[in-house]
Order: C-alpha cells, then sequence, then structure tokens
C-alpha cells in the first residue's frame, strides 16, 4: 500500500510539473508572456498540435478523447485489476491519434496554403481593376476558399470596424501562423498605403510561389506517407495482441503484483520511446515565422522598472497635481 501511495504522488507531482512547463510562469503585465499572440503558447500547440486558430474538428476531438480517456481507465482498472491501467488508458487514448494523425496537421498546413494562393491571386485580379486594398480585401469574403474562410472573415470584419491596416493583417497572420504565409502578409503590410499596380504584380507572382511550395510539400508528404503507414502497420498488430491478451485473466495475471506492474511500465515506456522517436524522424518542423514581434525589443526593461508609458503619465499627473493644489 505504502508503494502505491508513492506512486500516486510521483504521478501527480509528474503531472503537476508537466503542467506547469508548458504553462509557464506569468511574466508581469510588462513581461513577454502577456504581449504573446493567442494560440502561440506552448499549451496551446501541445493539446491542438500546431499553432494558431485551433479547427473545430480538432476542439471537438480532444474533448470525445478527454471523455473516454477518464471512462476507458476506470474501466480497464476494474476489469484488469491492474493499476497501472489508468495510466495506460488515457495514453493510448490520446497517443494512438497522435500516431496515425501524424500527417494531418501538414497536410492541414498545405491546404491552407493552397487557400492563401488562391486569394493572393484573387486580390491581384482585384486590384488591377483599381479598387482599394481594403475594399478588396472585404469583396474577398465572399468567395473565400473553404479552408480560410474564418480567417478572412474575420480580417474583414476587423477593417470594418475601423481597425489600422497594419493591425489588421497582423493579427490575420497569427491566426495563420506559418511563414510562407508572412511572405503575402508582408507584401501587404509595406503596401498597405498604395495598392497600385506594382501590389497586384507582386501579390501575383507570391501565388504563383506558394502555389510552387505546396506542390514540393505534397511530394514530400507523399514520401513520408509511406513510411507511416509501415509504422502505423506495425503498432495496429502489436495492440491487437494486447488487446486479445489482456482478455485472458491467466494472461494478465502475472502484472497485478508489484513486480508485474513495474514490469509492464517498463516495456510500456520503451514502447513509447520507440514510436516517439520514430514519430519525431518523420515529422516536419515549421520555419521560424517572419512578421513574429521581437520581444527584444519589447522586453528589455527588467521586470522591476516602470513602463515608459507609466513614466509619462507621472511626469503629468505631478503638474497637475501642484496646479490643483
Amino acid at each position: 500500500m505504502l508503494l502505491y501511495v508513492i506512486c500516486g504522488l510521483a504521478v501527480a507531482g509528474g503531472l503537476v510539473a508537466l503542467v506547469a512547463g508548458l504553462v509557464g510562469s506569468p511574466a508581469g503585465p510588462d513581461g513577454p508572456s502577456s504581449r504573446r499572440a493567442p494560440g502561440t503558447g506552448r499549451l496551446h500547440v501541445f493539446w491542438y498540435g500546431a499553432p494558431g486558430a485551433a479547427a473545430p474538428s480538432t476542439a471537438r476531438r480532444r474533448r470525445v478523447q478527454s471523455v473516454v480517456a477518464v471512462l476507458g481507465a476506470v474501466g480497464a482498472w476494474l476489469f484488469t485489476g491492474i493499476l497501472l491501467t489508468v495510466l495506460l488508458v488515457p495514453l493510448a487514448v490520446f497517443g494512438l491519434p497522435w500516431l496515425y494523425d501524424a500527417t494531418r496537421s501538414d497536410t492541414r498546413r498545405i491546404e491552407r496554403l493552397e487557400a492563401l494562393a488562391e486569394w493572393t491571386q484573387r486580390l491581384a485580379d482585384v486590384l488591377l481593376l483599381g479598387v482599394g486594398l481594403n475594399q478588396a480585401v472585404i469583396t474577398s469574403r465572399r468567395t473565400a476558399p473553404p479552408a480560410l474562410e474564418a480567417e478572412i472573415a474575420d480580417l474583414a470584419a476587423r477593417l470594418q470596424s475601423r481597425w489600422r491596416p497594419e493591425d489588421a493583417l497582423r493579427a490575420f497572420g497569427d491566426e495563420i501562423a506559418d511563414a510562407t504565409a508572412d511572405k503575402v502578409l508582408a507584401a501587404l503590410l509595406l503596401r498597405s498605403g498604395d495598392s497600385g499596380p506594382g501590389l497586384a504584380r507582386a501579390l501575383s507572382d507570391l501565388a504563383g510561389s506558394v502555389r510552387e511550395e505546396v506542390r514540393q510539400r505534397r511530394t514530400i508528404e507523399a514520401d513520408r506517407a509511406k513510411h507511416r503507414t509501415t509504422v502505423r502497420w506495425l503498432v495496429g498488430i502489436i495492440l491487437c495482441v494486447v488487446l486479445v491478451g489482456a482478455l485472458n485473466s491467466r494472461y494478465t495475471a502475472p502484472y497485478a503484483s508489484v513486480t508485474g506492474q513495474i514490469v509492464l511500465a517498463v516495456v510500456a515506456a520503451a514502447f513509447v520511446g520507440v514510436i516517439a522517436w520514430m514519430r519525431a524522424l518523420a515529422a516536419h518542423d515549421p520555419l521560424p515565422r517572419l512578421l513574429e514581434d521581437d520581444r527584444r525589443s519589447k522586453a528589455g526593461r527588467m521586470p522591476g522598472d516602470a513602463p515608459a508609458d507609466a513614466e509619462a503619465s507621472a511626469d503629468t499627473a505631478v503638474p497637475a497635481a501642484k496646479e490643483a493644489r
């Protein structure tokens, strides 16, 4: 019983440390964490698999997985009598989709880039007719590609709400969160006040460049899919053997003891480590963004120093107080 208590405390402490490491500590009202764009935190990326706005299907899948993990963990413990299944079942519920859907995040990013190329070309065509950039963006909401329909609608709504074009475009870039999209947004930012024929030609060239990158990414993903399929079949066969063995009480009886659970934990950790290593070899790390805020220029002050605005307001408040007296 004492060993179970120690193991439970160790697991709880590990989970608390993991959550604290992902969330991070607040840096105060003037720290860099307070200016971080929504959807770019470590916890958000860890939970949804990618920066930027989470897809509704992804958010719904996470809710379903949470319920299945809790119910499955309790049911497996009661059925097998092995306490370690409380940890292994949630790990399998969240880990298997993470493994089998290893290409989904890249596929979604490719689809969004393809939609970005289509939207950029439409903007270029509209700008050639002499329409202003703001009006062209608002008009493009009607024929927005499905993969970026929500983001383009938000961009048009911000412009209609009298946002500065620079702020609206930067918010649009934070939602997409892709280095290639930042190239298009950089051209729009540089020429936000002058949407002449030069901007239309630049957008047309950028649309062709994005289409070429989409073609190359699709070729790379097709090659990676062959190796990922082999890994999926291997993991599926191993899991089928484990599930069939779990239905046999004589097969699972040795793992109910303390020694058996330690052996099971070591084997499970080795299996998870090998699968994570294989997935890391086939993973694609996104390139760093171009329009991401430079925190060095905004976080140069020490945490105890007062911001410039506060100092300015204090300087103006002192003469006002003297006059009031």
